[in-house]
Parts: C-alpha cells; structure tokens; sequence
C-alpha cells in the first residue's frame, strides 16, 4: 500500500512539474516575441519618412503648412528616439505616423501654391 501511495504521489508531483514546464515554455515565448531580438528594425520605414519630410521641405511646407510640417518633424523625431532604444514597433507606429503627417504637409504646401525648388539637377533624357 505505501509503495502505491509513494508511486501515485510521484506521478501527481511529475504532472505538477510538467504543467509547471508548460507554462515557462509560453511564458518564455511571449516575453519573447515582445522582445528587441524577435523584432525586424524599420529602416525602410524611417527612409520613406525623411524622404517625405525633404520632399514636404522642398515644397516649403515649413512656410506653406507649418502646423502639419512641425507634427510629422516631431513625430519622427520619436520613431528615431524610440529607434535608438530599440522599441522597433513603437518607431515604425512613429516613423508611420510622421511619413502620412509630411505627405499631408506636402499636399497642403502644393494647394496654398508652393513649387518644388530647382535644384539644378538635369533630367539625363533632356537634350
């Protein structure tokens, strides 16, 4: 009888850990896919911004739709912080949000009249 009880009290303390094992395993995996490693870095992301921003400031956006120019500015200049701490999500929500506020201020800039400025480049398929 003591052997029985001693056997059952093992298999119930095996199942104890086994139920404990699983719950480290997903408990693990959460933290992880929440983590810095698992996370790609928005570069793409960060480039289509400060191509937005130089296209907004080409239009003079900063003189034309100043409001909407200094949120997508201060907007980006988050996703770079967040970028820097490697809150990879959190920068790419940003850097999102700052390319569709420098997108807007370009519009804005074009309908209140303001030109893109030559820059002296050439178009190579001009004569």
């Amino acid at each position: 009888m003591r052997l029985t009880q001693k056997i059952e009290g093992q298999t119930s303390s095996l199942r104890r850990l086994k139920g404990e094992l699983a719950k480290l395993i997903v408990l693990s995996l959460v933290v992880l896919s929440g983590c810095s490693l698992t996370a790609t870095r928005p570069m793409q992301e960060m480039s289509y911004t400060s191509a937005a921003i130089r296209a907004a400031k080409e239009v003079q956006a900063d003189n034309l739709a100043p409001e909407t120019y200094r949120q997508a500015n201060e907007w980006f200049r988050k996703a770079r912080k967040e970028y820097r701490l490697k809150n990879f999500k959190q920068a790419k929500d940003y850097a999102d949000k700052a390319r569709s506020l420098a997108e807007q201020a370009e519009f804005d800039s074009i309908v209140n009249g303001g030109n893109r400025e030559d820059k002296g480049i050439k178009d190579p398929l001009e004569k």
